[in-house]
């Protein structure tokens, strides 16, 4: 099925989860503590959370491993927004900001954004940005009696003829650099449990970043996520088809 680029809204469009993502070289001083900011409970985010980064560690000794289980604070979860559907991380390496569905503008998601991070820039003045990333996870349901997978999405798995050729599930995950804006994108599919008996429900999760950025200005990391949402769109455009559209228009 030829593609057929259309506008980019969509009444029903299919986001679950959009995810900003930026990470920082930590600065030696940065501690946990500092990472409460108490500006964005002002912001209507009065729900904080400790976040946890855990590691296992394993012991050999007399022929018997152990294995034992640590946890170090490494920052905040923030959740509110109004409706309570931003999710922030304030951590020692980096920032995270989310928006959960009903997902609404891309103006409106980094507009919040930026509000957020120039709370967290506050603590991290000096900071060197290392990577920004944007990350779209979409649900596409569609009908449960469709005869092809590529009839709705444009990569899928291809099963060897000599195999059955019923699906009950599938999980993949390709990676694709893109030299011309110097990001990489990692596109992971899986089918998931359907919303309704009727459908077949498929993750398609874009996760577009750039490493090694050249300059750590806040306005070079809103023009990096400026060019990844760009991207991003022509990413979700080439993995659906005309029918797809449909259900979501």
């Amino acid at each position: 099925m030829s593609y057929n680029p259309p506008h980019l809204h969509y009444d029903r469009a299919p986001i679950r989860e959009a995810i900003i993502d930026v990470q920082i070289d930590q600065p030696a001083t940065l501690s946990v503590a500092a990472l409460d900011v108490q500006s964005i409970r002002a912001r209507g985010y009065p729900e904080s959370r400790k976040l946890f980064r855990g590691q296992m560690i394993g012991h050999m000794e007399a022929g018997k491993l152990t294995a034992k289980t640590e946890a170090d604070q490494c920052g905040y979860q923030f959740i509110g927004g109004g409706d309570g559907k931003h999710v922030v991380q304030f951590r020692l390496d980096g920032f995270t900001f989310s928006r959960l569905a009903p997902y609404v503008t891309w103006e409106q998601l980094r507009d919040e954004a930026k509000h957020v991070w120039a709370s967290y820039r506050q603590v991290v003045p000096e900071a060197r940005v290392r990577r920004v990333a944007l990350r779209y996870v979409n649900q596409l349901d569609l009908p449960a009696q469709l005869r092809d997978f590529k009839d709705y999405i444009r990569t899928y798995p291809e099963i060897s003829s000599d195999l059955p050729q019923e699906l009950a599930g599938f999980f993949s995950q390709i990676q694709i650099p893109f030299p011309q804006i110097e990001a990489m994108l990692i596109l992971t599919q899986a089918m998931v449990p359907p919303a309704s008996p009727n459908l077949v429900s498929v993750v398609l999760d874009i996760d577009i970043f750039k490493d090694n950025l050249k300059s750590v200005s806040d306005a070079d990391i809103w023009g990096a996520l400026e060019l990844l949402r760009v991207q991003k769109n022509l990413v979700f455009e080439s993995c659906i088809t005309n029918r797809t559209r449909e259900l979501i228009s």
